[in-house]
């Protein structure tokens, strides 16, 4: 199998280490904005943005409603991850202008800020407004170097980096397209900020603890032994087939997104420390409903592990409310139709999701009911 790491930009762990302990505030005032977290009152608006071929040209294309979700996702997921990621941006009345702030999956050399807008809402400067604040507030929380990628024949973005005193440096590929690499000059903090910080609003408890595993929320040091996971053909057999480190990085980040957007997700899964892999609520936009996803490492498989987490997702959905559950699983699967067998769940028909014939196991919540408690929560992070 090829090395599922292979790609990352020299220097990119030295990046990481330089975002160690730092926090965005969760909302920042400019003259005519407010730059606050993704959400999923924004899923209209975005949809239009996504929807738009033009808007999208130079940021994977457009997408349809449910890909929407998805990206939104990714930009809500460094949040989890690192503290830091896009912001909406709005006014006063609620309007989407577009977005702004910090991306930065695996594929990238260092931390950027990214930024769009959606077509009635440029010409007027907003971006760079935004653009502005966003390097303005990373300066004072002590992020030392900030970049932005641009299509050398993005005119408008170039415009942007411009006006805010970015300079051009190098051309590079990014996912097999010429990128120039633009540098934000970047100044030590004039004064402390006192800002409010990101506030977690969990349906699910973000960690759980079960008699061998801790169901835990997303992390840097997951995502080399995720990428092998979601690099391996059989591993993948079932869930789309083998992926590149670019789309890895961004199911990763998406894996963290979903917590923020929905206050529910897949959690990563840890067996004395080591990562194994993901179990937890997964509720993409073309879902009929949420289900119980789950998928361990192949070093992790005949242990029981998978069927112990899963039960515990569970009896803690119940518990939260959430109990009308399903897994939705190829006919082919016979491990995973295992796993359900074994928690109790109950083969109820097939349908169709994204083109697929799945079918679909119904949970039991009360399976559990007599057993004896077979998790324990832990206070959040």
């Amino acid at each position: 199998m090829r090395d599922p790491l292979a790609g990352i930009p020299a220097g990119r762990a030295d990046a990481e280490r330089g975002l160690r302990g730092i926090v965005m505030p969760q909302s920042i005032r400019t003259r005519r904005m407010i730059l606050e977290p993704f959400a999923m009152h924004h899923l209209h608006g975005f949809t239009e943005f996504f929807g738009d071929a033009d808007s999208t040209r130079h940021i994977g294309g457009v997408a349809d409603r449910a890909g929407t979700l998805d990206r939104m996702a990714r930009f809500s997921g460094l949040w989890r991850i690192y503290g830091m990621g896009c912001y909406a941006l709005t006014d006063e009345r609620g309007r989407l202008y577009g977005y702004a702030g910090i991306w930065f999956p695996h594929d990238w050399p260092e931390p950027e800020i990214a930024y769009g807008l959606l077509p009635d809402a440029r010409g007027d400067g907003r971006a760079a407004e935004a653009v502005r604040a966003v390097k303005s507030i990373a300066e004072a929380v002590g992020i030392p170097s900030l970049i932005s990628t641009i299509a050398p024949e993005n005119a408008g973005s170039q415009r942007v980096a411009q006006a805010v005193g970015a300079t051009r440096g190098r051309r590079v590929e990014i996912n097999g397209a010429a990128a120039d690499i633009w540098h934000h000059q970047m100044s030590p903090a004039a004064a402390d900020r006192d800002e409010e910080v990101m506030l977690d609003s969990s349906v699910m408890p973000l960690r759980i603890r079960t008699r061998r595993l801790l169901l835990t929320q997303w992390r840097p040091d997951h995502f080399p032994r995720l990428a092998a996971h979601l690099a391996d053909a059989q591993s993948m057999r079932f869930l789309g087939g083998p992926q590149s480190l670019h789309t890895a990085s961004r199911s990763f980040i998406q894996r963290a997104g979903m917590w923020h957007l929905r206050g529910y997700g897949m959690y990563a899964v840890e067996h004395e420390g080591r990562f194994i892999g993901s179990v937890g609520l997964w509720h993409p936009l073309n879902w009929p409903c949420p289900e119980i996803g789950y998928s361990l490492t192949a070093d992790a498989r005949g242990e029981g592990f998978a069927a112990e987490a899963v039960a515990a997702v569970r009896e803690v959905a119940a518990e939260q409310g959430l109990s009308r559950l399903v897994s939705f699983i190829d006919p082919d699967n016979a491990a995973s139709q295992g796993v359900a067998r074994r928690v109790g769940a109950v083969l109820d028909g097939t349908t169709s999701i994204a083109g697929n014939t799945v079918q679909v196991w119904r949970h039991q919540p009360e399976a559990a009911a007599g057993r004896p408690r077979i998790h324990e929560l832990e206070p959040a992070l």
